[in-house]
């Protein structure tokens, strides 16, 4: 069964939407639409009945609730619904104190609860570059994030999980394990910025990998035709 992502133009790249309740990741750039992709992600499932869950592990849940609730898409509405929600999972508990209060363990476990309590459908998770910096052994930091993806795969919910992206040449645990990849780009282009989404791998799904463009719009993002 497919869900609807509810992203102009991108539903019709993957063939009607994501497979329900697989892993993805969103990886790109800052300033690309990560954010903005996965909160609209949540609250067109919000609105067609599939509750969903925004966890923040970096900027506060609070100040993405207070950016996005600019674009239309009834995200005031739908929280005070309750059938979109934004959470906090703080990364350093007080300033200047080297010791993180997360690990994946306890990051999941209260997105377990959660997902419990509200029946959450759609989840994402931002960002897993801010949950690796938690893990402080190193030897098994893959390890751990790879242990953390398993067992989201056993929630009932369909899962965007957003990371930083440095190279794109370089893949981490996540972008492996996951059920489909996606690349946000931001690149000049003589002397104007443009920003891309490009489809890396997306299991089940024929797809390519050809960038197209993406624009912010009053509504959210939106894609168009590739870029040549």
């Amino acid at each position: 069964m497919r869900i609807k992502i509810g992203i102009k133009g991108f539903d019709d790249v993957i063939h009607g939407g994501l497979v329900k309740n697989r892993i993805y990741v969103l990886s790109g750039p800052p300033g690309s639409g990560k954010t903005t992709f996965g909160v609209q992600f949540l609250a067109y499932g919000a609105s067609t009945g599939m509750p969903g869950l925004y966890v923040s592990l970096t900027r506060g849940a609070g100040t993405t609730l207070e950016n996005m609730s600019g674009y239309n898409m009834n995200i005031p509405v739908l929280t005070g619904r309750d059938v979109l929600f934004f959470r906090d999972v703080k990364s350093v508990p007080d300033y200047a104190d080297s010791d993180t209060s997360i690990s994946p363990s306890i990051v999941y476990a209260e997105i377990l609860d959660f997902v419990n309590r509200h029946s959450i459908k759609r989840l994402v998770i931002d960002s897993m570059s801010t949950l690796r910096f938690s893990i402080n052994d190193q030897t098994s930091k893959d390890m751990e994030i790879g242990r953390f993806i398993q067992n989201l795969s056993l929630l009932d919910c369909t899962t965007i999980l957003i990371s930083e992206m440095v190279d794109p040449s370089t893949y981490s645990t996540e972008q492996y394990a996951c059920d489909g990849l996606v690349f946000l780009h931001n690149f000049m282009r003589g002397r104007s910025m443009t920003r891309a989404i490009q489809i890396i791998k997306m299991c089940g799904t024929a797809h390519d990998c050809e960038m197209r463009k993406l624009e912010f719009t009053a509504d959210g993002l939106r894609i168009s035709g590739k870029i040549v």
